[in-house]
């Protein structure tokens, strides 16, 4: 699917347009760190977008998951979502804040942004990431910056 062929993001979209934006987005992903992590999308609403990350591959040397590993995540929900958000005009982050709660050591890590301000150039989500059982691991706040469209002249 070309960004001409992808559904418009906005509020009470069908599921269909929802299914559609997430391949829009999974076509984005070859030869970047969400393929090299192993990050898969899950489901994506009007101000939400959820994605899990195995935690095997993404480990620090002291067999835990990395701590960087929660910010890719996170920072790969809020940017492809506010990029949707901004109907297909680049964003950039600016800022990024996590806390980490708790440690895992196998198993997967499951991510969910949600939209705290959506703004015409700033757009900024809450990210929690779970493990399998609901357990709360750590939480990123992100913010993006929306890009003035070029002219094509």
């Amino acid at each position: 699917m070309t960004a001409h062929d992808r559904p418009r993001m906005e509020p009470g979209l069908a599921p269909e347009d929802y299914r559609r934006l997430m391949e829009y987005n999974a076509g984005r992903t070859s030869g970047t760190l969400v393929e090299r992590c192993g990050i898969e999308f899950l489901d994506m609403g009007y101000d939400w977008f959820s994605a899990r990350m195995p935690v095997e591959g993404n480990l620090q040397p002291a067999g835990l998951f990395h701590g960087g590993a929660h910010v890719v995540l996170a920072e790969t929900l809020g940017s492809m979502h506010s990029y949707l958000l901004a109907n297909g005009h680049d964003v950039v982050g600016v800022d990024l804040n996590a806390t980490h709660l708790r440690p895992i050591r196998e198993g997967w890590v499951y991510g969910r942004a949600e939209v705290l301000h959506h703004g015409r150039t700033l757009i900024s989500h809450e990210v929690k990431m779970t493990n399998a059982d609901g357990k709360l691991l750590s939480i990123v706040r992100i913010t993006n910056f929306v890009l003035a469209q070029r002219s094509q002249g």
